[in-house]
């Protein structure tokens, strides 16, 4: 039996009514003849709590007297929401503490009180023996980050309780989110029978608000199944108390992605009818993680579900994959598409059904009033091969928006962006033969750079001389001559013209960007001095054609020049029909390319996170096998947490278990500064079989790019 007793607060000086007293006196006798009560509370929140954790605490009993794999354990643990450890009563140890920690405890206590007498190591367990006993009612509490790698630097290999182990591993639940405390050991180390994930498990199901979202985080990077146990707590009860409306939004989202990731179709009906109660908002998200699970086996049958439901909003990664075979897609689900709610979805069902000419007249017209820009674009596109092209105000309207930004001085300032109906303008372009083109590059414009970009793009074979003369003076003489016709026709001291003179530099640079792109797509070896000279010269925007000629006929000292190219800053949108986009992977691959047989020089190179982090993910296994351990130990002590990390789970994807345990060990055990995420990650490699940590690592990696 429970008894709850509410907290009622006597103001001071004043004495308790006959009622409370009586009250007061029952609670005391209680105590005093040790009879079972379980905790007080102060309002109804609490006693909701408080009803929560003893119907919890009663079915995990059940559980472990069920359970056939807990009776067959050394131990039968059962779990509460405050972190109860139960025994099972055919093995219950008589001790509050077990043997491994009364033995260091008996030791210690014999030491000499002097501050020397003890190591911080040693203060770190004992304050981890604390936090591993703990009943109902006790503070939820967990070692400190710094006490914990303490505990793993000096005792890593030493035998702990099972009580200890158990603490390490819920500090490194709760610290998974920050990846700055070890957990991978403790979890390898925490088994129950044959069960390696029974603890994260049950963290997922009862655990606290964050044990709950990290432990459901780490059974989705072991590629686990719902977490299920005997009783209420089977796949049902488990889903319910993910989709309660009481349950936190940030655990409720980490468990839609788990479902969305690790969910299988036979998980479908489950999901289903524990979120009948949900609210809308809820129910049609658990929908969306419903269209990923779905999507792992049809994109027909998801794309249809994501139509019929409403969904919302569809994770980015979930979208590429419904899309990656287009060619498996129905166009009847395509059209339905059309009026799903996520861009990404509607976008990409609007391209393929435009390559395959299946937009009608209607089907543009009705885009174009389109939430998303790109999905006008691809309208407009399309209503200018039926015939029926917008006019020029209509385009600008459709085409364009206004964007709030802030100028120098932190000043609001509204900007257009016109990316779209430039695109939309060059495209028309495109459509030229060579003579009109050329025709409009000789054209009373006195700014013709786009005109002449996408000539030089579109017939670079026939225009490739004309393009190595315009760079190689910077295009001076072709602006002179332009500015010079504008002086015949309008004057020297016209204002347009005299601002024009102003804005040449800026120009001349545009121009050669476009050039060199172009100019690189012929691929000719011949280029490359001329490439460079103007690389070096003009601040050349950075761009694919460029990135992959550089690979391929450059060598080490063009690195600094695949640095240098700039990224399509947004001052220059209106001139050029190129995308605003950074290309730091095409960077990264250019930079392996150049810098391969020199890997070690290369990683000392002074390079942008960014760039650094897919220049990381391009090296081959191989590169990592290659490298000796004094650079493999540099690279884990970089700054930047992101390269690092991402260095630290390619080493565990690339080497061996015993060369990452290795790596481990050399790097906790050296003198200086170490970084805790990169003793985290290399856990993995050292403490897992070979093949679950490099699952681990590959489902990280992908995360992060």
């Amino acid at each position: 039996m429970a008894i709850y007793f509410k907290e009622v607060e006597v103001p001071s000086g004043m004495e308790p009514g006959e009622e409370i007293r009586k009250v007061l006196d029952f609670r005391q006798k209680c105590i005093d003849e040790k009879k079972v009560f379980f905790k007080p509370f102060c309002d109804v929140s609490d006693f909701k709590d408080a009803i929560r954790d003893k119907l919890e605490e009663i079915g995990w009993k059940e559980t472990d007297i069920l359970s056939p794999q807990i009776h067959q354990s050394k131990k039968s643990k059962k779990e509460s929401d405050h972190n109860d450890l139960i025994l099972d009563s055919a093995s219950q140890d008589e001790w509050l503490i077990e043997e491994e920690a009364r033995n260091f405890l008996s030791e210690l206590i014999q030491r000499s009180h002097a501050w020397e007498g003890t190591s911080p190591q040693e203060v770190a367990r004992l304050r981890l023996i604390g936090n591993a006993i703990s009943r109902s009612g006790n503070d939820d509490s967990y070692l400190g980050n710094h006490d914990a790698n303490l505990v793993f630097q000096h005792m890593r290999n030493e035998p702990l309780s099972d009580q200890e182990i158990q603490a390490l591993l819920d500090c490194g639940v709760v610290g998974f989110e920050h990846q700055n405390v070890p957990l991978w050991r403790w979890v390898a180390q925490s088994q129950l029978g044959d069960d390696t994930y029974y603890r994260i498990r049950i963290l997922a199901t009862i655990g606290t608000d964050v044990e709950k979202r990290n432990a459901i985080r780490i059974l989705e990077l072991l590629d686990q199944a719902i977490p299920t146990h005997d009783g209420y707590f089977n796949k049902h009860g488990v889903l319910t108390t993910w989709f309660e409306e009481d349950t936190d939004s940030r655990v409720f989202d980490t468990a839609l992605r788990f479902l969305s990731a690790n969910g299988q179709s036979d998980d479908i009906p489950f999901i289903e009818a524990a979120s009948s109660s949900c609210s809308p908002h809820r129910k049609n998200k658990v929908e969306g993680a419903i269209v990923g699970i779905m999507s792992k086996y049809s994109a027909n049958d998801a794309l249809k579900q994501l139509c019929d439901r409403n969904v919302d909003k569809l994770d980015d990664r979930i979208a590429d994959g419904l899309f990656e075979s287009p060619q498996s897609l129905s166009s009847e689900v395509l059209k339905k598409c059309l009026a799903a709610k996520p861009d990404p979805v509607r976008l990409r069902a609007a391209k393929i059904l435009s390559m395959r000419n299946e937009l009608t007249l209607d089907d543009a017209q009705e885009l174009l009033t389109d939430s998303s820009l790109e999905v006008r674009l691809t309208a407009s596109e399309v209503l200018a091969r039926l015939g029926h092209p917008l006019e020029e105000e209509t385009l600008k309207s459709v085409l364009t928006v206004e964007k709030s930004g802030f100028g120098f001085g932190l000043v609001r300032s509204m900007e257009t962006d016109r990316r779209f109906f430039e695109t939309y303008r060059s495209n028309r372009l495109s459509e030229l033969t060579m003579s009109e083109l050329r025709d409009k590059v000789e054209g009373p414009s006195l700014f013709v750079d786009r005109e002449l970009s996408v000539l030089y793009n579109k017939f670079g074979a026939s225009m490739q001389d004309e393009m190595r003369a315009n760079l190689s003076d910077g295009f001076k003489g072709h602006f002179e001559r332009k500015l010079e016709e504008a002086r015949l026709a309008y004057g020297a001291s016209n204002k347009v013209v005299l601002e024009s003179e102003k804005l040449g530099p800026f120009h001349r640079k545009a121009l050669c960007s476009a050039t060199v792109a172009a100019l690189c797509k012929l691929m000719k070896r011949d280029d490359l001095a001329l490439i460079r000279t103007t690389i070096d010269q003009f601040e050349v925007d950075a761009s694919e054609s460029i990135l992959k000629y550089l690979s391929k006929f450059g060598d080490w000292q063009d690195i600094q020049r695949v640095k240098s190219l700039g990224d399509h800053p947004s001052d220059r949108t209106g001139l050029l029909s190129i995308s605003q986009t950074e290309l730091p992977k095409q960077k990264a691959d250019a930079i392996y390319a150049l810098g391969k047989l020199c890997l070690a020089d290369m990683l000392e190179l002074d390079l942008d996170n960014q760039i650094r982090k897919y220049l990381l993910a391009a090296l081959p296994q191989k590169a990592f096998k290659d490298l000796s351990d004094n650079i493999l130990l540099r690279e884990l002590k970089r700054s930047h947490d992101e390269s690092r990390i991402v260095f630290a789970l390619r080493c565990v994807q690339s080497l061996t278990k015993s060369r990452t345990t290795s790596l481990l060990d050399q790097y906790v055990d050296r003198e200086g500064h170490r970084f805790y995420n990169s003793i985290h990650w290399l856990d993995l490699g050292a403490a897992l079989p070979s093949t679950m940590a490099k699952s681990v690592a590959e489902r990280e990696l992908s995360r992060r790019f």
